[in-house]
């Protein structure tokens, strides 16, 4: 760590090594994602009570669940016995059992049985599953490994009456209309990717560039714990769009709350997911993932338009694999333009979490819609 101390200027892009060195990878896996809140999906993806889901956060597998009371929990997914994955796919159920040799939880963590085990010989309170936090934000749902990560309500509350206001309570969240690839790049690089406007014009000239040009991108507020930029779209009201480190993008326009979720496999490998919240349910449901995108796009932009579009997605995992190809030679880290700016937050949050650099206290609230870079 101390070698990273000196490493990051927000005002500048990242080294080339904090997309390819373990020791980054490392760092980023105890102080982030161990340690911060993750998005780990919405809440329609468990509805009922008993339903489970396992999740992985930085490399720790948690079983996010539904009890009986209808409360989330989010739990340890690994037995206490021996460490078997207890639950791989999704689930419904009262009870959790492990696989190898039949210990029991309830939805609470506690062991309630040993096979075979004679009476006292496993103390059953010092056996429960961990748990974890786990917050909900308009219902999208974040897990922290570390109990003392601040509230949700803190770590938003400068984006929260920015989002509120534009109605996202009103939209449905459609866990049957997600997608997760696998992308050649390190995580920075694909969130980097989806919270700036910057490279529109170029990588999207002919798919979101005409709808949502470059230049119509705006900064409205931002610090190491949430950035708001904005945008206008032809035909339609203006996008919000909100970065919220480590992993989540969302752009909230009328009728739709479209989303990115990048999380870390290794150095140069991450899952990007994408999904969405609509204001109706769509009367039937498109299948593969060019029908996803037509069905988010047409929400957002309207049907015509949407269904002349080619994917967009590829051209940013294409765009974002072939920065990381470069990543294996040095370059001094070049200047952020205005445009960039939600970057240089980003890079606040990493010396926020990386460096023990604390944090300017909220949003500077004064930068409004007025503050466009045109």
């Amino acid at each position: 760590m101390d070698s990273m101390r000196h490493a990051l200027d927000p005002d500048r892009a990242l080294p080339a090594s904090a997309y390819r060195d373990q020791s980054w990878l490392q760092a980023e896996k105890e102080r982030i994602w161990h340690g911060d809140w993750v998005f780990v999906t919405t809440e329609d993806a468990l509805p009922l009570p008993g339903d489970q889901l396992p999740v992985t956060i930085g490399d720790q597998p948690v079983l996010l669940l539904r009890n009986q009371a209808g409360e989330l929990r989010a739990l340890s997914n690994l037995c206490a016995h021996r460490g078997t994955l207890l639950v791989e796919t999704p689930a419904n159920g009262q009870r959790i059992q492990c696989p190898y040799h039949a210990w029991t939880y309830d939805d609470a963590g506690r062991l309630l049985a040993v096979p075979y085990a004679p009476k006292g010989a496993v103390d059953k309170v010092s056996h429960s599953l961990p748990a974890y936090r786990v917050e909900c934000w308009h219902g999208l749902v974040f897990v922290s490994l570390d109990p003392d990560v601040e509230p949700l309500v803190e770590r938003f509350k400068a984006v929260e009456p920015l989002v509120a206001g534009r109605g996202i309570d009103t939209l449905h969240h459609q866990a049957n209309l997600q997608t997760t690839e696998v992308w050649e790049c390190n995580w920075k690089v694909a969130i980097l990717n989806a919270m700036e406007s910057y490279h529109l014009f170029k990588v999207h000239p002919t798919t979101l560039e005409p709808y949502s040009p470059t230049k119509g991108a705006y900064y409205i507020a931002g610090s190491a714990r949430a950035t708001a930029t904005g945008g206008s779209t032809k035909g339609h009201d203006d996008y919000l769009l909100i970065s919220l480190p480590p992993g989540f993008v969302g752009v909230l326009s009328r009728g739709s709350f479209v989303w990115q979720a990048v999380h870390p496999i290794d150095t140069h490998r991450c899952t990007v997911r994408t999904g969405g919240a609509f204001a109706g349910v769509p009367a039937h449901r498109p299948t593969g993932r060019l029908g996803r995108f037509r069905d988010w796009m047409s929400r957002t932009i309207g049907i015509g338009a949407a269904y002349s579009l080619p994917d967009f997605l590829a051209e940013d995992k294409a765009i974002c694999e072939r920065v990381q190809r470069g990543m294996s030679g040095d370059f001094v880290p070049g200047r952020l333009v205005p445009m960039e700016r939600v970057v240089a937050d980003f890079g606040h949050y990493l010396n926020w979490r990386l460096n023990d650099v604390a944090p300017a206290d909220g949003f500077p609230m004064h930068l409004t819609i007025q503050a466009i870079f045109r």
